[in-house]
């Protein structure tokens, strides 16, 4: 899948975690691979979670942020993630409240369901990010294009390029 959607962050984006904690989202150094699923607990967004689960690896080695993002609760995503692989090294992002505001600034929010379209995003240290992913409802993304994203995002892409 070629890249669809590129930005810069213009500024820091405080976004809640399934701990309870505040994490900045585009901070400064940090490269990320963020993948938005519609929902917890159900069975294709558990089947992407369990493929992310083995690039972690890839991940850590390349100092890159695994964030799972969806329109559900903290404690939703808390109680997910435990249950699916805590150890896996993920964050939960929830786009609870204000409901599909981080999903929205991706444009990848779903105004009809209220939850979040199957999309993934390369960010890289300098804020840059890339759309590396996507694919419709009840259809998984596919493995490759998380892996080229973890890549994309440690390689320090920049969006001006």
């Amino acid at each position: 899948m070629e890249p669809t959607v590129s930005a810069r962050a213009a500024s820091p984006f405080p976004v809640r975690t399934h701990r309870g904690d505040t994490i900045d989202l585009f901070k400064p150094g940090e490269a990320s691979l963020l993948m938005f699923v519609p929902a917890a607990f159900t069975p294709v967004c558990g089947s992407e979670l369990q493929e992310l689960a083995g690039l972690s690896g890839l991940a850590s080695s390349l100092d890159v942020r695994l964030l799972v993002a969806s329109c559900d609760t903290p404690a939703t995503l808390r109680a997910w993630l435990a249950d699916a692989d805590g150890s896996a090294g993920f964050i939960g992002i929830s786009d609870h409240w204000p409901h599909g505001a981080l999903a929205s600034h991706f444009a990848a929010f779903d105004e009809r369901s209220g939850t979040a379209h199957r999309r993934s995003f390369a960010i890289d240290a300098a804020g840059s990010w890339v759309q590396v992913a996507a694919s419709p409802a009840g259809v998984a993304r596919a493995k490759g294009d998380h892996e080229r994203g973890i890549r994309l995002a440690a390689s320090g892409w920049n969006a001006e390029h």
